[in-house]
């Protein structure tokens, strides 16, 4: 590497799948690498025409490599940049399951906000995976609650659907709408039914969700617990007022 440097190779040349070196190294956690290539003059900020608009802080991100993460947040890497098709850092480094990557983003300023044309907003990938703690931290940030990415429903409808019942707890705590509607007209309650999340369920109904309402095919929460086999949750569910 110091020898190609110092031959006076271009640093920001593209191979043949249009990544940079800084791209492949930041991907692949070669930090040695990542920091020579950012003295020698690395574009920290370059994309990938032919790869959806991908940098080097994205990669890094979602392949969890805190440490490249730090360098490239040093060098002025634009911490919400946006990947056709994916997101941002923050957004990608939840997704993935890099929970320490994501705080470091969030602490640098990294949009908590930002809402991709496709894939989830960071609450959203934050709730699905239980991350409670980062769930905390992006409302004090002032994540919006309901924040609604394209046919992904809500953070609420997230958590419910993969069964995390304490983050269930502070979405609602925070302001969450509990009938908000996902796919088919779906709330969180009829997610949570359709998967026998009971636990999710009560923490629902405690905060008054609409036990009635219908997805477009016509089928009510009840229904949906019953078809699915959840004698406990359909119990709750009718107990509430269900039908």
């Amino acid at each position: 590497m110091k020898a190609l440097i110092a031959s006076k190779a271009d640093v920001n040349a593209h191979n043949s799948s249009d990544d940079t070196a800084l791209m492949l190294a930041s991907m692949n956690g070669h930090l040695a690498v990542v920091k020579a290539l950012l003295a020698a003059g690395a574009d920290v900020n370059a994309t990938a025409p032919g790869d959806m608009n991908t940098t080097a802080l994205i990669l890094a991100s979602m392949s969890g490599h805190a440490d490249v993460v730090r360098a490239l947040i040093d060098a002025k890497a634009q911490l919400d940049a946006e990947a056709q098709l994916s997101g941002t850092a923050l957004a990608l480094s939840l997704e993935k399951g890099h929970p320490d990557v994501a705080r470091i983003l969030i602490a640098a300023g990294a949009d908590v906000n930002a809402r991709p044309a496709h894939g989830a907003a960071p609450l959203m990938a934050a709730s699905s995976r239980g991350y409670l703690d980062i769930v905390q931290t992006l409302l004090a940030a002032g994540a919006d609650v309901n924040v609604n990415s394209g046919t992904a429903s809500t953070a609420l409808f997230r958590a419910s659907l993969d069964n995390h019942p304490d983050v269930v707890k502070l979405l609602l705590k925070a302001g969450a709408d509990v009938n908000a509607r996902g796919l088919q007209g779906m709330t969180p309650l009829m997610i949570a039914a359709a998967q026998g999340n009971a636990e999710v369920v009560r923490e629902l109904l405690e905060a008054k969700a609409d036990v009635n309402i219908k997805m477009e095919p016509g089928a009510t929460a009840l229904d949906i617990a019953k078809m699915k086999g959840h004698p406990e949750i359909a119990e709750l569910i009718r107990n509430a007022g269900g039908r």
